[in-house]
């Protein structure tokens, strides 16, 4: 009855790792503003649509005000401005929400020299804002995994006919272990496609100071 049990937890394990590379696709193209909170999903539209009223009628009163108190008062208008404004809102706007408690400007009132803005990843640990895109290479950090569970989940069924007799791979004749080393590889995607959506906004919020900076 186990050995059931196992097997369908590989190919419940199969399906899952399918829908990982899904998920880190549709989150990348469709579903970036689907991590933001709710009060953020607010501000998110209010801002812009403030953001498209102030540069068309020169009225900055409002939007200074809304960006102040999602933002904070240090924050630089001219960069919230810009993120805002921008047409695709998953190029800055959406960065800048989810991440910026974690941003630090060391001094810079203006908030507009990237290379005085620090990010607070833990209370111990700062870094400067990153200027390598590594998003393909987690993606296929992802793809990859998902292709060994696959391999993994094929060869349970190969070796029921055909056991490996070779020492070093020998753990493969054990569809138990099999199925744990599956799971490890679908929570490692997991964790991949997290650090990948947060270091993706990291660098998103570096290009958009850069931006102003130019």
């Amino acid at each position: 009855m186990l050995i059931y049990i196992v097997f369908l937890m590989i190919f419940v394990g199969v399906t899952v790792a399918l829908y990982q590379v899904y998920e880190i696709h549709y989150n990348i193209n469709v579903g970036n503003d689907k991590k933001l909170s709710k009060a953020d999903k607010g501000r998110l539209k209010t801002l812009s649509d403030q953001a498209k009223t102030a540069q068309q009628n020169h009225a900055w009163a409002d939007f200074d005000q809304m960006a102040t108190t999602a933002l904070g008062p240090d924050f630089n208008r001219d960069i919230a401005l810009v993120a805002f404004a921008e047409e695709e809102a998953g190029s800055y706007a959406i960065p800048l929400l989810r991440r910026k408690r974690r941003l630090s400007f060391n001094g810079d009132t203006e908030g507009a020299k990237r290379s005085r803005i620090t990010v607070r990843h833990l209370p111990f640990w700062k870094t400067t804002l990153p200027n390598v895109n590594i998003r393909a290479a987690l993606i296929a950090l992802v793809i990859v995994n998902c292709f060994l569970v696959q391999l993994l989940a094929a060869m349970t069924i190969y070796t029921i006919s055909y056991p490996i007799s070779t020492p070093l791979l020998a753990w493969l004749n054990e569809p138990l272990i099999v199925m744990l080393v599956i799971y490890a590889f679908i929570f490692m995607s997991l964790l991949v496609s997290k650090f990948d959506r947060y270091m993706h906004d990291l660098y998103q919020l570096g290009k958009l100071f850069n931006k102003k900076a130019v």
